[in-house]
């Protein structure tokens, strides 16, 4: 007779022989029935067993005649629990979890020692709140997104405020509530023995995550969302933990979002110009603590320079740097934005995130192409290719407002353009083949519909940003050299030596202005309107922008406002409505203008200026149907903009300095009202009275030159 086998009676702390021990089919002792332990027999343990089931019928077929059966054969069982495939806890983890609880037993007992309680979680979360689109949740009747400013302009309380139907804003952040509220209770939590002491709390440190990543524009492309709020329960010290750098950038832009916490102040522009460049002079005689948003980007740098030094943790020192860019745009800090972009191009080239194979370089080097090791997985790819655009389209963006160099070359760059939305959240492969690279010729006319979203427009937007620049910079160096591309196709229009050189015949600028005119027309359907049914695509909106900030870029240097029939002034002056009409058309939802990406501030500055120099034409000519019309929409954007700037500074920045622009070249008299149309008429015959009378040449404004003036920083190049 075949004997029971032996059991495994002791516990491996290995996950894997735990498991085999508590194997199904493996029974523990008295888990067998009566039956097979008396006559040691096999037993499966099933009720009834296999083996009392085959005695049973093998009886039945050789019972005597007469005899009398059970129906059921007879198999009992001990009353045995049932068996747990659980693995069993290991000594280390209980160890970790009673750690644990002690931590918190103990914070606990030092808060009521200290007597003092604890905050409840809903006071830092007022009832107001923005669902993912921006667009009002009404449930009580303060607001969980509340900006840290009110300006005092009386402009920002314009007669068209009413327009808007974003949630209601109300101040709360002052000087005297600055301090360390990271170290306030922030409720009842759990931190870890090991937890950074930098950093805030868990429970506030989520919060802050999670108003990063419902409203910034450009949260859940930089990181996996997914990905990364799973590394947030881990213990500080495992290796997925999100590093510190990356934490404290987030909770310093993550203040804009939330009343949680604290701010900086505005600047008095009555002692410091809007455009002033080196603000941190006039902040070191203010003589006030760091808000925690300036406090955690001081962290984040520090930090990141230390990682950065010590060559650990280098992609994520590169977003650290990315979002701390975004934080310094946000507030209009020049100095800081300008060296933080450039520092993240110039990271991104060592780590091999500006091209992709197999387009390296032929250079034998002792150095590989990337200091980083390859990629495991789809989305860890496809971050890295991610993280690196939104580095290229802040700095060009930034760019498009100062006349200086960029840190990295356009030709330098050879990487396919992002996926779509929905296959980097899905971690799903999309081969080179159908997609395009950043150095394909007609990548700003040509998009393929299965592989182009409003992200993918963006960034192709940005580019052409950047070609533009590049234009305006490299002319005269290539007019000089001879270059063809630069020489103009129409001899007949020299000019003599001493008059500038006219960039606009030659093949390059007719180029890049066709493709600049054709970019928004050539989308594909579904994506040629920014917003639906209510809904503002944020990227989106702000590529539509996009092309008509480069045909002022463009055609302002060359713009003769007096001059009738000058086509770049009708250029810039058709642009510059184009901005109103999408600000008037993203005014008119929910949708709260706040949560716009930060370069439509910009832009939307940029489209007021061009129209301020078209209002002094129009006072010089006297024309006064045109002078209350163009004050008319200059009121409209400036209302715009100083809306945006009640909760990001760099706005209301934008907003006075249209304002001091106004009163230095068109005096302060208010402007006629007047009801505006939308979308604004284009025709020439409609803008042909700007262009009847002469202006002074003394007054008038030229939009290239004043943002050339020495001292000023938004300077078109």
């Amino acid at each position: 007779m075949p004997k029971q086998p032996q059991t495994v009676s002791r516990t491996s702390t290995n996950p894997l022989m735990a498991a085999a021990s508590t194997h199904p089919n493996v029974l523990k002792r008295n888990q067998a029935c009566h039956q097979c332990r008396r006559r040691k027999l096999k037993c499966d343990a099933k009720r009834p067993c296999a083996t009392c089931v085959r005695s049973h019928a093998h009886a039945l077929s050789h019972a005597p005649p007469g005899t009398t059966m059970a129906s059921n054969p007879d198999c009992t069982f001990d009353d045995v629990a049932e068996v747990s495939t659980a693995v069993p806890e290991g000594p280390k983890n209980r160890y970790e979890r009673l750690e644990n609880r002690i931590n918190e037993l103990e914070t606990l007992l030092r808060q009521k020692e200290t007597g003092s309680g604890l905050n409840d979680y809903s006071n830092h979360h007022p009832d107001t709140s923005l669902d993912e689109h921006g667009h009002g949740r009404n449930t009580g009747s303060s607001s969980m997104m509340t900006p840290r400013y009110t300006s005092n302009d009386s402009e920002a309380n314009s007669s068209t405020g009413h327009l808007s139907r974003s949630p209601p804003h109300h101040t709360h952040a002052t000087t005297s509530s600055m301090g360390h509220p990271a170290n306030r209770s922030y409720g009842l939590e759990m931190i870890w023995p090991n937890w950074p002491q930098a950093l805030p709390g868990p429970e506030l440190l989520r919060h802050l995550v999670d108003v990063f990543f419902l409203f910034h524009p450009h949260a859940k492309r930089l990181f996996h969302a997914p990905t990364f709020i799973n590394s947030l329960s881990l213990p500080p010290s495992h290796p997925k933990f999100p590093s510190t750098p990356v934490l404290h950038a987030i909770c310093a832009i993550g203040s804009l979002y939330t009343a949680a916490v604290t701010s900086p102040p505005l600047p008095n522009f009555n002692e410091v110009s809007p455009d002033e460049i080196f603000l941190e002079r006039y902040r070191i005689k203010e003589q006030r603590p760091d808000s925690f948003a300036e406090q955690q980007a001081k962290l984040a740098r520090e930090s990141a320079e230390r990682l950065n030094t010590l060559g650990e943790d280098l992609f994520q020192v590169l977003q650290a740097n990315i979002i701390l860019t975004w934080f310094y745009w946000s507030h209009g800090r020049w100095v800081d934005i300008f060296l933080s972009s450039a520092h993240s191009m110039r990271l991104s080239v060592p780590l091999g995130l500006n091209m992709c194979p197999p387009f390296h370089s032929i250079t034998k080097s002792e150095r590989p192409p990337s200091i980083l090791p390859p990629a495991r997985t789809v989305i860890e790819d496809e971050t890295r290719r991610n993280a690196f655009w939104l580095a290229y389209a802040t700095e060009r963006q930034h760019g498009c407002g100062n006349g200086w160099a960029l840190s990295l070359d356009d030709q330098d760059v050879s990487q396919l353009l992002p996926v779509r939305g929905d296959q980097f959240e899905h971690g799903t492969l999309v081969t080179p083949v159908d997609r395009q690279w950043a150095h394909f010729r007609d990548l700003l006319l040509i998009h393929p519909e299965k592989q182009t979203d409003s992200f993918i427009l963006y960034i192709k937007g940005t580019i052409m940003l950047s070609q533009v620049k590049a234009f305006n910079m490299r002319f005269r160096s290539k007019h000089f050299a001879g270059d063809a591309s630069v020489t103009t196709l129409y001899p007949d229009t020299l000019q003599s030596a001493n008059d500038p050189v006219d960039p606009r015949g030659s093949a390059a600028f007719i180029e890049l202005d066709h493709v600049v005119s054709s970019f928004q027309a050539s989308f594909p359907r579904h994506l040629r309107n920014p917003i639906m049914d209510n809904v503002v695509d944020n990227h989106l909106y702000t590529t539509c922008l996009m092309p008509h900030i480069a045909t002022i870029v463009l055609h302002d240097p060359h713009a003769e406002v007096a001059q009738s029939g000058c086509i770049s002034a009708l250029k810039i002056l058709t642009a510059s409505r184009a901005i109103l009409d999408l600000i008037y058309n993203v005014w008119s939802t929910t949708f709260d203008i706040t949560l716009l990406d930060s370069f439509c501030s910009f832009c939307w500055f940029v489209g007021g200026r061009v129209l301020v120099r078209f209002l002094q034409a129009a006072l010089d000519a006297r024309s006064l149907e045109q002078i209350s019309t163009l004050r008319a929409e200059i009121d409209f954007v400036h209302s715009a903009i100083a809306k945006v700037g009640e909760r990001i500074p760099l706005a209301h920045r934008f907003a006075k300095m249209l304002e001091d622009l106004i009163i230095k070249h068109c005096g302060s008299a208010p402007g006629m009202p007047v009801q505006i149309t939308f979308p604004r008429p284009s025709e020439p015959h409609v803008l042909q009275t700007l262009f009847d009378e002469s202006s002074h040449p003394d007054s008038n404004i030229s939009l290239h030159e004043s943002l050339h003036e020495p001292g000023s920083f938004l300077s078109l190049a």
